[in-house]
């Protein structure tokens, strides 16, 4: 399967691919964060993919309020720092959702960063609600202002959520090893309408470009880079594709096709670094699944499929969720 090095382009608002490979040389003015990754269990992954439906099918309604993406199945995250002196947190950083927010509470019975803001030389009180749906649960608590640095870089008095609430999580949450979320999408999903982080960091003037990158590592560490890309990570040019909406990084598709199949109308898609599942119209997830000789490994069809036999402990490469 082909790998590619994806560039978020703030500033043109499109999205770069490049195909991954090995480089030598290092840039040396954007700002390099590095990704870790965490396995999840068959368990684990079972109810991640449950709460990804709840997440779709609540993205799909006209009133429903802004969701958390599906990070409980995407396990990579990397380090931030948050007051004065700087405390650290684990985030994902998903370009599904677009506000920072960090627990002051731990879990009965697990070892997360918290975040006590009186602590921080450098705290501000807001103390405004904060609440997002996500799927099952909601996760709330206040907005507050601190000093926020990411690599190298710093966010002075940056209004973000300490949350006290995170049952909605569920089992995904307690037992990963992300803290929090830094929301790398577009203002219009900001909740309370705060400036996003990315938003913030164009502005405050710390970055040589208007950009941001992945390269989520197979089976080691990954790398998130803000304000440019790594040409070690790719080879050849970028291939940019407009968006379609500032809201998720959503863009046009022309097809999706299965060898020299076409198995798709859909027309749109959204890149989700908080997500690794594909999901898709029922019918057309169904039909890629009988090409690939799949099986419903949850009971019902037309929700998840597996190229692995269900009685096999571990999941297979593959997996789909299917959308109403």
């Amino acid at each position: 399967m082909r790998k590619y090095y994806v560039q978020f382009d703030w500033g043109q608002k499109r999205l770069g691919f490049a195909t991954a490979a090995q480089a030598v040389q290092m840039p040396a003015a954007p700002v390099h964060v590095p990704l870790s990754k965490r396995e999840l269990s068959f368990e684990e992954t079972v109810e991640a993919v449950n709460k990804g439906m709840q997440k779709w099918e609540a993205r799909l309604g006209k009133d429903d309020p802004v969701v958390i993406d599906d990070y409980m199945n995407a396990q990579y995250y990397g380090e931030i720092g948050v007051g004065t002196p700087a405390q650290k947190e684990m985030v994902i950083f998903d370009t599904g959702s677009s506000n920072l927010w960090v627990p002051n509470t731990r879990p009965f019975l697990t070892s997360h960063n918290i975040y006590d803001h009186s602590k921080s030389s450098s705290y501000k009180k807001n103390g405004t609600t904060f609440a997002i749906q996500y799927g099952s649960g909601p996760v709330s608590g206040v907005f507050s202002a601190d000093t926020v640095t990411i690599g190298d870089l710093q966010l002075k008095d940056y209004t973000f959520a300490e949350v006290d609430k995170t049952s909605g999580l569920g089992l995904g949450y307690r037992l990963g090893k992300f803290d929090g979320i830094l929301g790398l999408g577009w203002d219009s999903i900001s909740v309370g309408g705060v400036p996003t982080p990315m938003n913030a960091l164009v502005k405050s003037g710390q970055l040589p470009e208007p950009v941001f990158a992945f390269y989520l590592g197979n089976n080691q560490p990954g790398e998130l880079v803000f304000g440019g890309v790594d040409p070690k990570h790719y080879t050849g040019d970028f291939s940019f594709v407009p968006l379609s909406s500032e809201s998720y990084w959503e863009i046009k598709l022309d097809g999706v096709k299965l060898g020299s199949d076409s198995v798709s109308s859909t027309k749109s898609a959204i890149v989700d670094s908080g997500t690794s599942l594909l999901a898709g119209p029922k019918s057309e997830i169904a039909a890629i699944a009988t090409k690939l000789g799949a099986k419903s490994i949850l009971g019902k069809d037309g929700t998840w499929w597996t190229a692995v036999p269900s009685c096999l402990i571990s999941p297979s490469p593959w997996a789909a969720r299917t959308l109403p």
